[in-house]
């Protein structure tokens, strides 16, 4: 996954969620602030950074920021994006279940855009959160985000079709409800008649997880869950919320 995609990612749109999301941060941060730091910049760890949006955004705004994703060919875009823009972010080759020990804690942590989806057994998911509330500071917060049972299991499901000068994408998306998991093949095809074309498949597989549970899996963790909105929202989630935002802190 998200290696011939990675070239596409951001002009397909890809990017609008981590620009949006940015924004949102700051306000999740007024509300649910971060304790007070004595002396050099906050740290923030972005995990399945992909190309490196949100990290670069974070470095841009005095963050000392990290990016981690399990894709190299995501993780060239994110460098030769902050290479482009003159903005210094460190870039982890890794894996969300098994976090490198860093040699030191981070004030932040962030996994957004469905990537914790993307984590099909609790198992996964538990070693995920273990890591994350070993790798912040004591008072440090976890914004981690997930598509709600609901939106994969009913909305998200179909073909879809983006058109763009030079690249076509084409998406048949499945739900299945033995597993809760959602199933994406993407085909890919990009070029023009007098080079040629280019053409990948991509095959992507989301698991639905109940609010209850992942908030129960935080809580396991060490993590003490401080709210749970509507994504792009302060407001709690209903029964039909497509996106589910999660803020826990690592407790002092």
């Amino acid at each position: 996954m998200y290696e011939s995609y990675a070239q596409f990612y951001d002009t397909s749109g890809q990017i609008r969620f981590s620009l949006l999301f940015f924004q949102y941060l700051h306000d999740l941060l007024e509300r649910v602030p971060l304790p007070a730091r004595l002396g050099g910049p906050r740290r923030a760890l972005d995990l399945a950074c992909g190309t490196g949006t949100l990290a670069l955004l974070l470095a841009d705004a005095g963050w000392e920021a990290t990016g981690l994703d399990r894709a190299p060919a995501m993780l060239a875009r994110a460098r030769a994006k902050g290479e482009a823009l003159g903005i210094a972010a460190t870039w982890v080759e890794g894996d969300l279940q098994a976090l490198p020990r860093w040699g030191q804690p981070f004030d932040l942590i962030t996994c957004v855009y469905d990537s914790l989806n993307y984590l099909l057994h609790e198992a996964e998911l538990r070693a995920c959160l273990a890591g994350v509330a070993a790798s912040l500071r004591h008072g440090g917060l976890f914004v981690g985000d997930l598509n709600s049972h609901h939106v994969l299991s009913t909305v998200w499901i179909g073909d879809e079709v983006l058109e763009q000068p030079g690249y076509v994408q084409v998406g048949q998306i499945t739900f299945d409800a033995a597993s809760e998991c959602s199933r994406l093949l993407l085909v890919g095809m990009a070029g023009d008649d007098e080079r040629g074309y280019q053409r990948f498949v991509e095959h992507h597989t989301q698991r639905a997880y109940a609010t209850e549970r992942l908030t129960s899996l935080l809580e396991e963790a060490g993590l003490r869950v401080e709210a749970c909105f509507d994504a792009f929202t302060t407001e709690p989630p209903g029964p039909e919320a497509p996106r589910l935002v999660w803020v826990a802190r690592r407790p002092r």
